[in-house]
This record gives C-alpha cells, structure tokens and sequence, in this order.
C-alpha cells in the first residue's frame, strides 16, 4: 500500500516528481493488490475491508469547484484533494470514517474521524465557512488573527476561546500541537512545506479555494467543510443559494454589448502583481459585462509584470480595480503619493479608479462566501443603475 501520508501529503514545487517517476508509480499503482478507493479487497483473514465497498459520488460532490472530489460508500467517504499545479501528481486521499463506526481500515491510510471537533486554520479566509456553518465553536486556532474585521472574533480571540498560533506563513509549533486539533487547514502555496506539522503527527488539509477559476467554485469549498463537520445539508443549501443568486445577477449582464476595460492590481517593490486570465477575479469581471486586459494570461493564480509593460498594455483602460490596507481614507493624492506615473493612466485621469480597503472591508473574511454580492458591486460600478438599490459593499469608487 503507498504511504499517501509520506509521499502525497502537501505539495510544493520543491517536491514536483518529474514524468519518468511518475511513469513508475504508475505502473506500480496498476499492479498494486490492493487499490485504495476503486477495486475490491480483502483482507487475509477473508473480512471484508471499507475498500471493498462500492464507492459513489456524494451529494456533496462539487458542480463548480475543481480542487476536490466527494465519494462516498456504506461506512466512510473519500475526500481526494487535488495537486493544483500538477496534473500528473497523485491526489492527497483522506478517508472519513464516522466516530460511531468500527469497520477496519486498510493500513497506512489517513482516516479523519467525523465530525471533527477540532480544527486550526492557517488561513483567515476559511473562518468564513465556520461561521456560515455555525462551527466557529470548533475553532482552536489561527493565524493572522488581527486581519480579521470582526469584533466577535477579536473578542474570542482575547478571551483565549481561539489561539492565534501566528503570522503569516509563520506559526509557533509547539502552541498548534498542544491544541491537539483533529485537522489544520492550510492553503498551498508554491514552494511551502508543512512538513513540520505532518512529522508531528497532525493531519493537514489543503484549501486551494483561491486558485479555482470560478467565484463558485471557491464558495462550493464550504461543502468539504460541511462534510468534515458533518452538516452536509446545510453546506449544501448555503452553496445552492449563493449560485442562484450569483447567476441571476450574471444574466443582467448576458446582452450588454458595453463592456468597459478594466485594469488590475498596482506596483509594489517594482513589480506589479496581477489576477491571472484564467482566475476568479477575471471572471468576475467577465460575469459583471467588463473585459479583463490581459485575457491571454492563462495562469489561475497571480503573476507579475514590470511597470512598463502594464502601462503600454493598460493605460487606456476605462476602469482600475485595486485593493489596499490603509486605516485612513485612501484618495487619488494618495494613490499619487505611491507613483506619479500613475497619473498617466485613462482611469486615473477621469476618476474610475475602485478599491476594496480590506481594513475595513471583509473581503478576506466574508468575500469567499458572498461572491454574488462583489458581483452585484462590480455591476454597480460598470453599469450604474442595472440594479437598482444596491448599495456597495466591498468595492467603491474612489473619491
């Protein structure tokens, strides 16, 4: 049996395995007695084991999303998290055995037994699919506790109900251990190990929310929560009622033939970072009747440019996206303050420039769960009046 744990638990580029290898295991996987999740098996002394069982996709299998898969036999389910750089990698496969249930399992697998009742997340953004779910009370930890805009939160923070373990990519090892918590949760990124946490002995979970190419498809991650949480209705019905919303706001948009040009991101430490062509945010804006400026981007993530070649592609564009952190009002002489050359850009000059200010605004919180109402300000903002009422909430014109 291969050892998922060892070999496939978290990815990095570091670890990408080159094709010859991955030939190999190939091979070895189609010779192997034993397959973990499609063919039958028994074990020596004739008892049938959970892998022996036929497996079916769950309810709670994803429509949109594309990072994970849900199946689901008489005594477990099967969680397989997929690489999201690599299509060739192997998936990381968690077995879901309900607490109640005394099946035996195939040896060297990672078995999570549901609920869980313990979680540390390493990315704030994922308190969001706690609280929609009412499991904030399973919190044990966090990182980055301070970029939360939630008094509640602050609150069980400072009365010690939910430890902040660190900052960043960051965290004090010793305090996550002593938490003793059933999963951490932790969003990949490229080249990061977590390997300190699997050495000891805690089970990791990898979110890639933010790299689907769909505002969906990153909301629809609520329902490998709701499994793990063991509210699946729940997790179900919350996804169903933001994609109905969201798409009815997509169709106001379906027959404008005036889809302004809308330009991403800012410079910072000469480089300017941009949502990829193929991201969500590119959708977004797709979804809103506007035109992304570097559609032949085809990364998923982020990606950087110099200043110059962001000019000559974008300086005309009709409208300027930007997020910034700032505690005081953020103004175009600001925006200035940064780079003068800013000044040279359309949007700049007749005051279409747009921001999210994540100090105050929860987009990193709340945003994941509400991508129908980020939607509903990007229509808004391109096309005023089209929804009539709306008051922004994320994104705002600068004055």
């Amino acid at each position: 049996m291969i050892n998922f744990r060892k070999k496939f638990s978290i990815w990095s580029t570091s670890e990408t395995l080159n094709h010859q290898r991955w030939l190999n295991l190939l091979v070895l996987f189609a010779f192997l007695p034993v397959v973990m999740v499609f063919n039958s098996c028994h074990s020596q002394s004739g008892q049938v084991t959970m892998d022996s069982q036929k497996l079916v996709l769950s309810v709670s299998n994803p429509s949109v999303a594309t990072g994970f898969r849900i199946e689901e036999g008489k005594d477990k389910k099967i969680l397989s998290i997929f690489h999201p750089w690599d299509s060739l990698a192997a998936p990381q496969i968690f077995y879901l055995v309900p607490d109640t249930s005394n099946a035996p399992l195939p040896a060297d697998v990672q078995a999570i037994h549901i609920p869980v009742k313990r979680i540390v997340c390493l990315s704030a953004s994922h308190l969001s699919f706690l609280d929609a779910l009412g499991q904030i009370d399973k919190l044990a930890g966090v990182n980055n506790a301070g970029y939360v805009v939630s008094k509640n939160f602050q609150n069980l923070v400072e009365s010690g109900q939910i430890k902040e373990i660190g900052l960043g990519d960051r965290f004090k090892l010793e305090q996550l251990i002593g938490l003793d918590p059933d999963v951490v949760m932790v969003s990949p990124q490229p080249g990061q190990s977590w390997e300190p946490l699997i050495n000891a002995g805690l089970t990791v979970i990898p979110n890639g929310d933010y790299l689907e190419s769909h505002p969906l498809g990153r909301a629809e991650w609520i329902k490998c929560l709701g499994v793990l949480f063991g509210c699946e209705e729940k997790a179900i019905a919350v996804f169903d009622s933001i994609k109905n919303e969201y798409n009815s706001l997509k169709k106001l948009t379906e027959g404008i033939n005036n889809r302004p040009l809308v330009l991403s991101g800012n410079q910072y430490g000469g480089f300017w970072t941009l949502p990829g062509g193929q991201s969500y945010e590119a959708r977004f804006l797709a979804d809103a009747g506007a035109r992304f400026f570097y559609p032949e981007n085809t990364m998923r993530g982020s990606f950087t440019l110099d200043f110059e070649t962001v000019f000559a592609k974008g300086f005309d564009a009709d409208f300027w996206r930007i997020l910034v952190y700032n505690k005081d009002e953020y103004t175009y002489d600001k925006l200035l303050e940064e780079d003068v050359r800013y000044a040279g850009f359309k949007a700049f000059k007749e005051r279409k420039v747009f921001i999210c200010n994540t100090f105050s605004a929860p987009l990193y919180q709340k945003g994941l769960l509400e991508p129908q109402i980020i939607l509903a300000d990007y229509i808004n903002i391109f096309h005023p009046g089209l929804i009539p009422g709306h008051q922004n909430v994320y994104y705002q014109l600068l004055q």
